[in-house]
Formats: structure tokens, C-alpha cells, sequence
């Protein structure tokens, strides 16, 4: 019997919680039994295939604690015996490979960011990287990321794009849609999208065009040092942060422009929805979004953190709407290499590929 365990954080809203959502059915459709196990009990987000069992730590011991998670997950592979162990994010992954030693569960990591940026700084680095060592397969989102490693861990990492789930009446939809005077982003409101920056250069940008307004979709732990720029930069009824939306793609595509303005990244989801939808979109040069946008061909590229480069391209986008157009019906075409059919049957030949050894 084939049986897969999937190890994550947990299952709330973010991009590598979209990627399990989007697998979870060829993955439960490819192996007898797969089962998600999370690290951290939390609300679920995405719609998982109901073939799939989903197991919280915490719930199973009611502890936080982080080495009985340990402990417990060595346990469950000794039970399940799973033919494969697939763990998402450094933070999951780092409990899997410890709890694996000694039990030589076959192990890949799939890093979901930069791994040159980790929660916890050098020391968590060092770990992490110590680890990796032990497992069967690393898999990143980009070359570049690919290239961080050497050695023996550089050839066993592999790259696989992340696939965009949406459905067909949507791909380049917004190259028709009547513009509205709106610059949207959609993401986790993290240091790491570093939204004070898109604040700045809107407060900016909305001196010369003072009829557009922002709306940032995402939640997270920045939200009230956010409110409290926007209060301070600006009227609160020309920004907006209305939360995750499911149906984000319905409020996005009749938007101006798409920003996405992260210090770094893995491969951002929200960016390959907006072009596939067709947006125009600007984007800092992070690992992911280099691979994905081809400067002034199908999107726009600046600098991480240049907020003079930022006010200049929206106002090159809003100024010349049939360059924006443009670029938005360029950047609609990435769909063909990157829909669901074509980047699950890569994971799952890839998986397949250690069923074999």
C-alpha cells in the first residue's frame, strides 16, 4: 500500500497551505492513503479533499510544547510507516527530520521561501541546514533558491513551480475587465511583504492621481502598526485592509495594478494569480518573481525597497493604459506552464521517483 504523510504548520491561510489545498486531491487520487499531519492546530483555510485525513498535534497530546511534538510525530511514523513523508516550511520540517532519526522514514523538505530568510535568524539557518543533510529530497520554487545549497545537498534539490488553481473564464479576464481607479496587493500583512513601503509610495503616487485609492487583501500581525501609517500618511478612506477574501480573484481583476512589494520571497502565489488573471503588475526583484516576470514584457521590476521606482512605474501604468494592457495580456499567458494538470503530475512523478529506491 502507497501512504503519503504530508506535514505542515498548519493549514490557514498562505501560499504553501494554497499549494497542499491544490494537490490534496491527485495526491489522495495517487496514493492509498495520505494523511496531513499539522504542527500547529488552527482554523483550515483551504478546501482539502475529503479523502484526506487531517491530524493537529496539538489536539492528539494538548501541548504546545514543541519537543513532545517532536516526540509524538517520531511515534506516528513508527505506527503508519508511511512510504513517504513529504514536510512543508523549514519549521515543520526541522521537527520531522528529528523525529525521523533512527526511524529512516523516507523524508523531502519543500522549502515554500528564500531559504537565505528563515524566521529565528543564523542559528535557525544552521539547523535547518545541519538537517537537510538527512533528507531524501530538497524541493525549491526557483533556480535561485535551488542554488543556495552545494554539495550533497545541491544534487538532491529539485524545482517545481507552484501551480495556479483558477478556473479557465478567468485566465486574462482582466485584459478586458473596465479599469477601476484601484492598486491592489494580496498577501500575509508580515514584515516580510513590507507594506510600508507600498504605503509610502501610494501616500506619493496619490499626490498626482488623487482619485485612485489602495486595497491590501491579507491578515496578519502587522495590521495595527499598519492602521496606524495609514492614519498617519493618509485619509484611512483611500486604503483599505479588508482581509483574506476566498473569492479574491472577483475583487482583484477590475484593479489598475497589481504590487507586490516583498523583501523576499519563494514563489508568490498571489503574483502568478494576478497575471494569470491578466493583471499589470509591479513587483521587487525576489527570487520567484525574477523567474516569472520578464521586465517591461510582462510586468514591471524594481529594486527591493526603491520607493522612488515604485511611485514611478504605478504612475507609468495609470498614465499609459495601453502599455498596462499590454503587459497584463503577456503575463495572462504563464498559465499554460503553470496550471494544476501539468505542475501535479511534476510532484507526482517526482514522488514516485523515491518510491522507486
Amino acid at each position: 500500500m502507497k501512504s503519503l504523510v504530508v506535514s505542515c504548520v498548519s493549514l490557514t491561510c498562505g501560499g504553501a497551505e494554497r499549494v497542499i489545498s491544490i494537490l490534496s486531491s491527485r495526491f489522495a487520487s495517487h496514493f492509498d492513503s495520505v494523511k496531513i499531519v499539522m504542527w500547529k492546530e488552527a482554523p483550515v483555510f483551504y478546501k482539502i479533499d475529503n479523502r484526506v485525513e487531517i491530524v493537529s498535534i496539538e489536539k492528539e497530546i494538548s501541548s504546545r510544547n514543541y519537543l513532545k511534538k517532536i516526540l509524538w510525530f517520531r511515534s506516528f511514523l513508527k505506527k503508519e510507516k508511511p512510504s513517504l513523508v513529504l514536510s512543508f516550511l523549514a519549521k515543520s520540517s526541522v521537527g520531522v527530520l528529528l523525529a525521523n532519526v533512527g526511524v529512516n522514514a523516507k523524508v523531502i523538505v519543500a522549502e515554500r521561501n528564500d531559504p537565505r530568510f528563515l524566521k529565528g535568524g543564523k542559528p535557525m539557518i544552521l539547523i535547518r541546514d545541519v538537517l537537510y543533510t538527512f533528507a531524501n529530497g530538497i524541493l525549491e520554487q526557483t533556480e535561485s533558491s535551488r542554488l543556495y545549497f552545494s554539495g550533497r545537498k545541491l544534487a538532491k534539490t529539485q524545482v517545481i513551480y507552484n501551480p495556479v488553481l483558477m478556473d479557465s473564464s478567468y485566465v486574462g479576464c482582466a485584459c478586458d475587465e473596465k479599469r477601476e481607479k484601484v492598486i491592489v496587493s494580496v498577501g500575509r500583512l508580515e514584515p516580510q511583504k513590507n507594506y510600508k513601503l507600498l504605503l509610502e509610495a501610494f501616500s506619493e503616487f496619490h499626490k498626482a492621481y488623487p482619485s485612485y485609492k489602495l486595497v491590501i487583501y491579507g491578515e496578519g500581525s502587522c495590521r495595527t502598526a499598519l492602521e496606524k501609517q495609514i492614519s498617519d500618511l493618509c485619509e484611512s478612506s483611500i486604503v483599505e485592509l479588508p482581509g483574506n477574501k476566498k473569492n479574491v480573484f472577483d475583487y482583484v481583476k477590475s484593479a489598475s495594478v497589481f504590487v507586490m512589494t516583498s523583501n523576499f520571497e519563494g514563489m508568490p502565489n498571489a503574483l502568478i494569480e494576478a497575471m494569470c488573471l491578466g493583471l499589470p503588475c509591479i513587483s521587487t526583484k525576489v527570487a520567484g518573481a525574477v523567474d516569472l516576470i520578464k521586465n517591461e514584457k510582462n510586468g514591471l521590476l524594481i529594486d527591493v525597497g526603491d520607493k522612488l521606482a515604485l511611485v514611478s512605474s504605478l504612475k507609468k501604468l495609470v498614465a499609459d493604459e495601453a502599455f498596462s494592457r499590454g503587459l497584463g495580456k503577456e503575463a495572462s499567458k504563464i498559465y499554460n506552464d503553470l496550471s494544476v494538470e501539468k505542475i501535479s503530475t511534476e510532484w507526482i512523478n517526482y514522488l514516485d521517483s523515491f518510491m522507486k529506491t
